[in-house]
C-alpha cells in the first residue's frame, strides 16, 4: 500500500514536470523504456560480485526509467497499446535479469523460486483477463513489482553492513522472503480469479439463456 502512494506520489510529480518541459522529452517513451533493460545488466553484474551498493544505484536507475516512460506517454499523449505490452515485457526481462545476478553467485535455488514465483505473480492477472473481464485496478494481493523491488534493495542493503543474521546469510534469507511473497501472491490471483470465473456473466441477474426479445 505504501510503495503504491509512493509510487503514485512521483508519477503525477514527473507527468507534471514533462508537460511543463515538452521539449526536453523528445523521444520516443518506447526507447526510454528498453533503456530500464539495458541498465540491468550491471544491476546483474554488481549483483553477482556481490557489490551490492552499485547494484542497487543500477537498480534504482533502472526503476526511476520505468516511472519516467509511462509518465512521458501520458504527458506526451503518446500511450499506445503496444507501449503498455511493451513496458510490461520490459519489466519482465529485467527481473529475470537481476535474479539472475543471485543465481550466478550462487543463490541457484532461492534465485530459481524467486524468478518463477514473479513471474507466475505477474502472469496471472492478464492471463485471467482471457477468460473473464476484468478491471485495470491492482488487485488486493501480495508480491505487486514495487513491493519486490523494495525488498531487494532493503536486501542488499542490509546485506552489504549485516552479511548474517541469525547464522543465515542475509542474501539467501531476503530470496527466500521474495519466493514466499510472490508464491503467495500467485496463489491469492489463483483464488482471486476462481471468484471472479465463478461469479454470473451478466451483472443485472437476466437470464443469460432467455431468447432475445
Amino acid at each position: 500500500m505504501i510503495t503504491r502512494q509512493l509510487r503514485g506520489l512521483l508519477q503525477r510529480g514527473i507527468t507534471a514536470h514533462v508537460r511543463r518541459y515538452p521539449r526536453f522529452y523528445d523521444v520516443s517513451p518506447n526507447l526510454v523504456t528498453f533503456v530500464a533493460l539495458i541498465l540491468a545488466g550491471p544491476a546483474c553484474w554488481y549483483i553477482a560480485r556481490r557489490q551490492y551498493l552499485l547494484a542497487v544505484l543500477f537498480m534504482l536507475l533502472s526503476g526511476l526509467v520505468d516511472l519516467v516512460d509511462g509518465c512521458m506517454a501520458r504527458a506526451l499523449d503518446r500511450t499506445s497499446k503496444f507501449g503498455s505490452y511493451w513496458d510490461a515485457m520490459v519489466d519482465r526481462y529485467v527481473d529475470c535479469i537481476l535474479y539472475l545476478g543471485f543465481v550466478l553467485d550462487g543463490y541457484g535455488l532461492e534465485g530459481f523460486l524467486a524468478t518463477t514465483g514473479t513471474v507466475l505473480t505477474s502472469y496471472a492477472k492478464p492471463r485471467t483477463a482471457m477468460v473473464v473481464e476484468i478491471y485495470r485496478q491492482d488487485w488486493p494481493t501480495i508480491g505487486e513489482r514495487a513491493e519486490r523491488f523494495v525488498l531487494l534493495i532493503a536486501g542488499m542493503l542490509l546485506a552489504t553492513w549485516v552479511p548474517t543474521i541469525g547464522g543465515y546469510d542475509t542474501v539467501s534469507l531476503m530470496l527466500w522472503l521474495t519466493a514466499a511473497m510472490t508464491h503467495v501472491g500467485a496463489v491469492q490471483r489463483i483464488v482471486y480469479t476462481r471468484r471472479l470465473v465463478r461469479e454470473p456473466e451478466s451483472g443485472d441477474g437476466s437470464d443469460a439463456s432467455a431468447p432475445p426479445a
